[in-house]
């Protein structure tokens, strides 16, 4: 029983249009067949082997996501944070622990609730749009203009939550932040 239907179709390999047969043909020849076959392999084999690659990385992130307790090498491994990150926290009294002997251990929901607590917005500062460079000073301007060691600079800046820009190899204050801060420390000295 031969079929004499003919339906215009546009092969999945190739994209050219082709005349099928039947209502199932993908592809216009046995080579785009084949090549897409040859594709969807590689592709298979290539995922595979990435995954492969991530389990050799981390071999017992698996494991650790098991578990109910987890060390704090395994938190640190298993939240992408440092050990001591994971110790401030605990300090801080917003993270609780369980003690065995000299190890520390975590309950794994406690470390998945601390990390899924929505940030409150009222806390983060707004983002400040460049000014642009007539209206700032390089960290080396302002050293140079108020006699300040880079210690102090850094701290000043810190301690006042002012905004610095990164532009190329340069860092930027803005000049309206810096002058009204150093001016008001002229006035305390008269």
């Amino acid at each position: 029983m031969s079929s004499n239907i003919q339906i215009t179709r546009i092969c999945e390999f190739c994209q050219n249009e082709f005349t099928a047969r039947t209502t199932k043909t993908q592809y216009c020849s046995l080579k785009c067949s084949s090549r897409a076959y040859k594709a969807r392999t590689r592709e298979s084999k290539i995922t595979q082997s990435n995954k492969q690659t991530q389990i050799a990385k981390n071999p017992n992130l698996e494991a650790v996501k098991t578990k109910d307790f987890i060390s704090m090498n395994q938190a640190s491994l298993l939240f992408g944070i440092s050990r001591r990150t994971i110790y401030r926290i605990i300090s801080r009294g917003e993270l609780d622990i369980a003690k065995f002997g000299a190890r520390t251990v975590i309950r794994r929901c406690d470390m998945d609730s601390f990390f899924s607590i929505p940030l409150d917005q009222s806390l983060l500062r707004p983002v400040q749009e460049f000014p642009g460079l007539e209206h700032c000073y390089t960290i080396t301007q302002i050293q140079q203009k108020f006699g300040v060691s880079p210690g102090a600079l850094y701290m000043i800046i810190q301690r006042h939550a002012i905004a610095k820009y990164s532009v190329g190899k340069f860092n930027y204050v803005a000049k309206k932040d810096i002058d009204i801060i150093f001016n008001a420390r002229e006035n305390e000295k008269e």
